[in-house]
């Protein structure tokens, strides 16, 4: 019941580099936990995603936007994995792949998936 409202509760779901994610967004969640600060040399390495506008999932929160640098996409139209973490102050996200540096917003808009509009 459960996994047919919320796919990615499925373990047959499980891609075979989710721990290694799991690990990172762990040791990255320590690092934050005890400086709020991210390091430089990591957002200065993050993609860059410009035009994004916050899409509601049932996985939860991700980001569509224009991505510069990503190391697997390149640079093009992306929707990250879902968000972990924000800056308040508006300058990156942490999703559960990676961190990215944030550009320009599209505007307050939120992008509507199929799945949410039922």
């Amino acid at each position: 019941m459960l996994v047919r409202a919320f796919r990615f509760l499925d373990p047959a779901r499980i891609s075979s580099d989710l721990p290694d994610r799991l690990h990172a967004l762990a040791d990255d969640c320590e690092r934050l936990h005890r400086s709020s600060a991210v390091p430089a040399t990591v957002l200065s390495d993050a993609p860059l995603l410009q035009d994004w506008a916050p899409v509601p999932t049932s996985d939860g929160v991700r980001l569509a936007g224009y991505v510069t640098g990503h190391p697997v996409h390149g640079n093009c139209p992306v929707v990250t994995t879902p968000l972990w973490w924000a800056d308040p102050s508006g300058g990156w996200v942490r999703s559960l792949s990676r961190f990215y540096r944030l550009g320009a917003c599209a505007g307050d808009g939120i992008v509507r998936t199929a799945e949410d509009r039922g």
